[in-house]
């Protein structure tokens, strides 16, 4: 945690300004860009900091008598001279002992009498500041010791207690409260956030040097709002489209960074030293984000996100790690940052979420509709009691985490998968498993992760990183960067080209060059898939076959499936020719339509025994009764497609009543193109046209759109004399960066409309140029950070 090195350098240039200082240790040491509040201290902040001391005060030590006596056999060796860099066990040891002698001293215990000499020896001899770096992610070292040293700070004399703030705040590296906004973007951590911002907090608060804690608490909180910038390429934390960031990617499962965040915001509520209005709005934005990715809920525990969200924590890892009440302060935070009670946008959001009328008069948030988040990369469309997830990998964002003995088989977690996820249980969803100690039991098909495309293997050993239970890997692309969504508000578009990496430094698995474009339509409670160019070769077994799966569900033998109007029964496997349509509901009452030309179908219903997602374990493997089908793209395949509808919240009575009216000529969705660079489907009932272009186009004759010169997802509506388009590139076109990793560059993208088109005044104009010639509209415009583009034409006479 702390540059040593750049302390030392920092402290032999005191007094010095700090322009030389930072020069001299470069711009990564602590006084690197350094902000200094103003050091003023008003009436109203020193009211607020004794309203907050007596809110938060310091919390009594506590210990045990064993606790104790451990810390007086630990003095009889303590010997400072000795201690020239201090060991990991030896700060354990020295926090430990301080805070059970302090505890002593407090309780009138004779061993209390140590307390005051120890501490003295410390602070004197610069024991703390001798402490080497904490890992940000040591989550016990970094949280527990700080905690010791500190509890000793209601038993110090103001000097004392001076002294070890200070010292406490260096190992904390508190001088990084003080960096400007360009250094803080490339270093802001969610872990450190997470594990440190309470010790910043009583370090600042609790000054006895009134002056220095109101700089100390404005510093704290500028650093909170500060954090929430967003910043670019790989870095930790908050992205522009909300999503959040850690290891790399977008990760929900490490986001419980924002409950100490917010947390900490809310101390700050009702105060002059409360966050700002641009922070709240980008936090806000955040939490949002990630109910918007789960389902509704009126407790804390039934908020579930898609499996392929879940990092390395498969099928377990779903849930959403915050809470009404965090939520709620939140809420509270932004009233009081504009002088009400609570936001009401975003109490309505809170009414939505939780399915609740807490905040009276508020109408609950219409959540409906389609969102894209393509920092993530995925699509997410939500109806009724039901969420939708689309999402698949890109050379820069992984799809899969595998760590050591925990998601060993997740190498297809998001290959174009397609998951629905129902409001209630996991169970609901068809998913097996509660928490982890549940998840140690076998029983998924691995191979089998819903709406995704991937290669099945036939013994579990292959499916390990090197075939062994400890490698790591994360699933990238190989090349690819084309995989997001387009939002229009009750619809959407997902697409995704993708070409798998069998690499994580040096070679982890047998190649089989997956490779495939697949996109989804979502519109009218629906979701239309198409794949094409779906290819694998290598030098692998024949009996790797390459499949598209629709399902999977575990239904532990309460529900079964039912195609074409007939009940499975347990046992059953059917293989069921291209030659007509077919109709699936399946266990958890998701329906699907195949229309006729597609591979075959196989679905299957009864027990399946695999491993837990912690590998090959001594516990074995496990059977579970599941119900599962798929698209049987055949060995080693060159060039397939495949075509279904995904139909949630359905009956039978309804599939079958409906299914001969989906697709085809005169049908809901009609297909215009199915190429391997290019897929265009129509919504025949709103006359919405969706595009997929994996690589630019011309000739185009199914719509107004006649060529685009870019890669890009793009909607459109005629009515009337009316033109209506949303478009977006969610490939970010990554540049390498030196301090981000990368960085994504803007899409100058021309589009060619048939027609004579003039754009509308509600439309916002800005690096848009539109122009006219031979009966044609030419449209450039410029698309940035995978963000879309609204453009509204009228008929120009």
């Amino acid at each position: 945690m702390k540059n040593v090195l750049g302390l030392l350098l920092l402290l032999s240039l005191a007094g010095q300004p700090c322009a030389l200082a930072a020069e001299a240790i470069g711009n990564s040491g602590p006084c690197a860009a350094i902000v200094h509040p103003s050091g003023n201290t008003s009436d109203t902040s020193v009211e607020d900091l004794q309203k907050l001391r007596k809110k938060y005060p310091l919390k009594p030590a506590k210990a045990t008598k064993a606790e104790v006596q451990r810390a007086v056999d630990f003095l009889k060796g303590f010997d400072t001279a000795k201690m020239e860099t201090v060991k990991i066990e030896d700060t354990r040891r020295l926090a430990a002992a301080l805070r059970a002698l302090a505890y002593a001293a407090q309780e009138n215990l004779p061993e209390g009498s140590e307390f005051s000499p120890y501490l003295d020896r410390i602070l004197k001899d610069g024991v703390i500041e001798r402490i080497p770096a904490f890992p940000y992610n040591s989550y016990t070292d970094v949280r527990i010791v700080p905690v010791d040293f500190l509890s000793a700070l209601p038993m110090c004399t103001p000097e004392q207690r001076g002294q070890l703030i200070e010292a406490v705040k260096g190992l904390m590296e508190f001088y990084k409260l003080n960096q400007k906004d360009a250094i803080l973007k490339r270093t802001v951590n969610s872990d450190y956030l997470y594990n440190v911002l309470p010790h910043l907090f009583v370090c600042a608060l609790h000054n006895p040097d009134d002056a220095q804690a109101a700089e100390d608490l404005r510093s704290f909180s500028r650093y909170l709002s500060a954090c929430t910038q967003y910043v670019p390429g790989e870095k930790d934390i908050l992205k522009p489209d909300g999503t959040g960031f850690h290891h790399k990617t977008h990760y929900n499962g490490y986001m419980y960074s924002y409950r100490t965040w917010v947390e900490y915001m809310g101390r700050l509520k009702g105060t002059s030293f409360r966050i700002t209005r641009d922070a709240y709005r980008r936090m806000s934005k955040a939490i949002v984000s990630v109910y918007l990715m789960a389902t509704s809920s009126a407790s804390d525990a039934g908020h579930f996100y898609a499996n392929s969200l879940a990092g390395r924590h498969p099928l377990y890892g779903l849930d959403v790690n915050f809470s009404k009440a965090l939520f709620r302060e939140l809420v509270e935070v932004g009233g009081d940052i504009d002088g009400k009670e609570f936001d009401p946008e975003l109490a309505a959001y809170y009414n939505a979420f939780f399915k609740t009328g807490h905040y009276k008069g508020v109408a609950p948030r219409n959540t409906d509709g389609f969102y894209q988040f393509n920092y993530s990369p995925a699509g997410v469309y939500r109806q009724a009691n039901w969420v939708a997830t689309m999402r698949c990998p890109t050379t820069r964002f992984w799809g899969g985490e595998i760590y050591n003995k925990t998601n060993r088989f997740g190498r297809y977690q998001s290959h174009g998968t397609l998951e629905v996820m129902y409001e209630g249980s996991l169970e609901a969803s068809g998913y097996p498993y509660k928490d982890k100690k549940s998840a140690e039991k076998g029983g998924w098909d691995w191979n089998v992760m819903p709406g995704a495309t991937t290669v099945h293997y036939t013994d579990w050993k292959s499916m390990l990183p090197n075939g062994n239970n400890a490698d790591r890997f994360d699933q990238w692309a190989h090349t690819t960067n084309f995989a997001g969504a387009l939002a229009w508000g009750d619809c959407g578009l997902f697409a995704a080209a993708f070409d798998q990496d069998d690499k994580w430094g040096g070679q982890r698995f047998t190649p089989t060059r997956l490779s495939f474009c697949k996109s989804v339509f979502a519109i009218g409670g629906m979701l239309f898939s198409m794949g094409s160019g779906i290819s694998a070769q290598g030098e692998y077994p024949d009996e790797w076959l390459t499949a598209t799966n629709l399902f999977q569900s575990i239904t532990s033998g309460k529900a079964s499936t039912v195609i074409n109007g007939k009940t499975l029964a347990e046992g059953d496997s059917l293989s069921i020719p291209s030659d007509k349509d077919s109709w699936i509901v399946n266990p958890c009452s998701t329906g699907y339509f195949i229309p006729a030309g597609n591979d075959p179908l196989i679905v299957r219903y009864g027990k399946q025994t695999t491993p837990s997602s912690f590998g090959l374990t001594e516990q074995g493997m496990g059977t579970m009764t599941a119900a599962k089908a798929y698209l049987l793209h055949g060995a080693k395949p060159a060039r397939k497609k495949y075509q279904f509808l995904v139909v949630p919240a359905t009956t039978t009575e309804r599939m079958r009543a409906d299914a001969k009216r989906f697709t085809g000529k005169g049908g809901i969705f009609e297909v215009r193109q199915q190429q391997d660079s290019l897929h265009i489907v129509k919504h025949t009932p709103s006359h919405t046209t969706a595009y997929a272009l994996f690589a630019p186009a011309t000739g185009l004759k199914e719509g107004a759109l006649l060529a685009a010169d870019s890669e890009l997802l793009l909607l459109e509506r005629i009515s009337g004399k009316q033109l209506s388009v949303a478009v977006c590139n969610p490939d970010l076109r990554p540049q390498p960066d030196k301090y981000y990793g990368w960085i994504s560059t803007p899409t100058n993208a021309t589009l060619t409309f048939r027609g004579t088109w003039a754009l509308d005044a509600t439309s916002n104009a800005e690096n848009v140029s539109v122009t006219h010639s031979d009966g044609q509209t030419r449209v450039t415009v410029t698309l940035e950070e995978g963000f879309p583009r609204y453009l509204n034409f009228i008929e120009k006479k």
